[in-house]
């Protein structure tokens, strides 16, 4: 249960920095779980990859470690 938790405040992280364009903090996140990657917020319509592309963050949107 403990991951879980640690799971949805890293998905978290991963969409504000998604949604700022943080690319280094998303690599950061990314590279300790690379699972957050499908992460989804609003009952599951939008991922880090949404939230960086509807943003313009294309540095984000097109790492190789948000897919």
């Amino acid at each position: 249960m403990g991951n879980s938790l640690w799971c949805s405040a890293s998905g978290e992280r991963l969409a504000t920095a998604a949604r700022d364009g943080d690319l280094a903090e998303a690599r950061t996140l990314l590279e300790l779980n690379p699972g957050l990657a499908k992460y989804s917020i609003f009952g599951g319509f939008n991922s880090p990859l949404h939230l960086a592309a509807a943003n313009g963050h294309t540095e984000v949107s097109s790492s190789p470690l948000v897919e």
